[in-house]
């Protein structure tokens, strides 16, 4: 039987609000098909469509019962989220919510909901939380593989704020979980969510704007240009700047072509939080070298993605690097920007491509529990992201971040260290630091997942 053959005895499970869809050549089916990036974009047998939790589980457990290949789609950013004719994609776009508690000062998050949603429903009732940098990244998938946030010095990691879920298992069942309920397995969901199941509901910490230093809960975002031939200079100012523990800074220097001469400059996308008043006086390093632009003020928390809107464009070949640091090397810096003037001239289609170091001042906040999560003493970060659209340049391009990386690691890097939501390649050590840490949660995996039904990753 082909997966079609078993399409409907599932029909005949879901609710009237849920869909299956099989006919690739309607726009539906090509509209949902569509990602973040192209890369490794495959065709599903059908695209299933749940508009409830429960539907979510009969979903999952038609899969598991018919022996049918699966993987989950929430906002569409996930480089994985794709899968052949073999099998079917759940998405979760007709299943979303999020509901704030401002007594408990917690909020609950379902299956799609965005992190502009998240983070615009939080400001409304005075509060906020971890998030990224992407307005219509999932919010649940972001915060199960780690989440660098960009209030991570005052909130810590995403996956930090995560205190209850309900997660669907591998052997097809409904878990409410908790400290009280299944312990280890909210262990495992802190940092390594997506390889337990898949998760329906979260529940995390809000909280109170104040914490952001002022009462507009806003933060400080800024952007100094300089040209790309002043790049020693900003650079040697810029290494001082990012290790004053006196300023909450905090931001990416990026090396880039923007719009509309695209031609090769140094960008600094900087934030400050704190009182917005002394954002001045953190980066008086950067204006006394008179940038070429220089602005900068408060914006609220829940607006503070909304001026990289154009990233989250769908298509093209796209991802992003991003590995941890343990310094900022100014020799090597200054040859990532001499390697960055050699991508875009051999391949043109990735003028769109940034090559990213970022950093934060003050190191990420630690949680008062143990999670999957190991990233708590990164503060500085290679995070490119790499963004082409000619097919025949795909391996050319991974080339030039596989060596921008390098790079900035060194010759004699301490230890390597992957960012689990960047990357699902490369040596699982690098990505669940600590025998004991990665040696649990193989165990918990054999435990949850043991034939792989949610990828091979802890198994293999």
């Amino acid at each position: 039987m082909t997966v079609l053959d078993h399409i409907p005895l599932l029909r005949q499970t879901l609710s009237p609000g849920s869909d299956v869809l099989i006919k690739p050549e309607d726009s539906e089916f090509q509209e949902l098909l569509a990602r973040w990036t192209d890369i490794d974009r495959k065709e599903p047998a059908a695209i299933i469509l749940p508009s409830s939790e429960n539907d979510c589980l009969k979903a999952v457990q038609w899969a598991l019962h018919s022996s049918i290949p699966f993987v989950a789609r929430s906002g569409g950013h996930s480089e994985w989220s794709t899968i052949d004719k073999h099998g079917v994609i759940i998405d979760l776009s007709r299943f979303s919510g999020v509901e704030v508690d401002a007594e408990a000062k917690t909020a609950v998050l379902r299956g799609s909901i965005l992190s502009k949603q998240v983070a615009v429903s939080l400001a409304e009732a005075g509060f906020f939380t971890a998030l990224g940098n992407g307005n219509n990244v999932g919010a649940i998938p972001y915060m199960l593989g780690g989440g660098v946030a960009i209030t991570t010095s005052t909130t810590g990691f995403g996956s930090d704020q995560i205190l209850a879920a309900r997660i669907i298992t591998a052997n097809g069942e409904l878990l409410s979980v908790d400290e009280d309920n299944h312990p280890d397995l909210l262990y495992a969901i802190r940092g390594a969510g997506q390889f337990f199941g898949l998760v329906t509901e979260l529940t995390i910490k809000a909280l109170p704007l104040s914490l952001l230093g002022n009462d507009a809960g806003a933060i400080w975002v800024g952007s100094f240009v300089f040209p790309i031939d002043r790049a020693e200079e900003v650079a040697t100012v810029m290494k001082d700047l990012m290790d004053d523990g006196r300023y909450a800074t905090a931001g990416l220097m990026m090396v880039m072509a923007p719009p509309p001469d695209r031609r090769p400059a140094l960008v600094i996308a900087a934030r400050y939080e704190g009182n917005p008043d002394d954002a001045e006086k953190a980066y008086a390093p950067l204006y006394k070298l008179s940038p070429v632009i220089a602005n900068g003020g408060p914006v609220p928390i829940q607006n503070t993605s909304d001026s990289r809107a154009a990233i989250g464009a769908k298509g093209d070949f796209k991802r992003f690097g991003v590995v941890g640091l343990h310094g900022f090397n100014v020799n090597s810096f200054l040859e990532t920007v001499e390697l960055y003037k050699e991508l875009i001239a051999e391949c043109p289609d990735a003028i769109n491509t940034a090559f990213n170091f970022q950093w934060w001042s003050t190191p990420p906040r630690k949680p008062d529990f143990e999670s999957a999560m190991s990233l708590h003493d990164i503060r500085y970060w290679q995070n490119n992201l790499i963004w082409h659209t000619d097919a025949r340049n795909r391996r050319k391009v991974d080339e030039y971040n596989d060596r921008c990386i390098a790079i900035m690691r060194g010759p004699n890097p301490i230890e390597l260290v992957n960012y689990q939501n960047g990357t699902r390649d490369g040596p699982i050590e690098c990505r669940y630091r600590g025998i004991e840490r990665l040696a649990r949660l193989r165990q918990l995996k054999k435990q949850w997942d043991p034939s792989g039904v949610f990828t091979r990753q802890l198994l293999d």
